[in-house]
């Protein structure tokens, strides 16, 4: 990009030693600004402002807290990667790490890696919010009396992610699957790699 930048100063510097009475700008929108060479001093490109999405688009890392039906909390036994990517509409997707859980009240468990897409900004929430029980997402899931692939479609499969002011960013996800009587709430707060 800074090349072409280059080019059009290099182009107009041309034009203006070439002794052109005129700089003709050709904008996207199809107007045309002429403007006498003489009238211009310098040319200044300003960088395009981020948007929500671009702005919290990264790598991250941080150990998954879940609580299942509100009662049982647990820990992951390690670090995971999150993978947040802005897509050209101003949405984001979210790639969750396959994360372990030891010890809880029906064993050890395997929660899989699955990507929530299309996640939108909510201007009144200040978070991107997506409720994807409709999107025909699968996982697997793993415990002491499950081992299956599973599709998250209760209505409270939901996801909120926030960026916070110290950097970090909070993933909030809310899901439930199967026979499961409860849904399981997960909160995690990531920090850039």
């Amino acid at each position: 990009m800074k090349k072409i930048f280059i080019l059009a100063i290099i182009a107009l510097t041309y034009v203006a030693a070439m002794q052109a009475q005129t700089v003709t700008i050709n904008k996207t929108d199809g107007s045309t600004i002429v403007l006498q060479a003489s009238e211009i001093n310098n040319i200044v490109f300003e960088p395009a402002e981020l948007t929500e999405a671009q702005k919290i688009a990264g790598t991250y890392t941080g150990k998954d807290s879940i609580n299942v039906g509100g009662m049982f909390p647990y820990y992951a036994e390690a670090e995971g990667e999150y993978k947040i990517t802005a897509n050209t509409d101003g949405t984001i997707n979210v790639t969750l790490p396959e994360e372990k859980f030891s010890q809880t009240a029906i064993g050890d468990l395997v929660v899989g890696s699955f990507t929530v897409s299309n996640i939108a900004w909510d201007e009144s929430a200040q978070a991107f919010v997506r409720n994807y029980s409709k999107d025909g997402i699968k996982f697997h899931f793993k415990s002491s009396t499950m081992d299956n692939d599973y599709a998250l479609d209760k209505d409270n499969c939901k996801m909120t992610v926030k960026s916070n002011a110290d950097g970090t960013v909070t993933v909030l996800n809310t899901y439930q699957m199967g026979r499961m009587p409860f849904p399981i709430y997960s909160t995690v707060v990531v920090t850039k790699k």
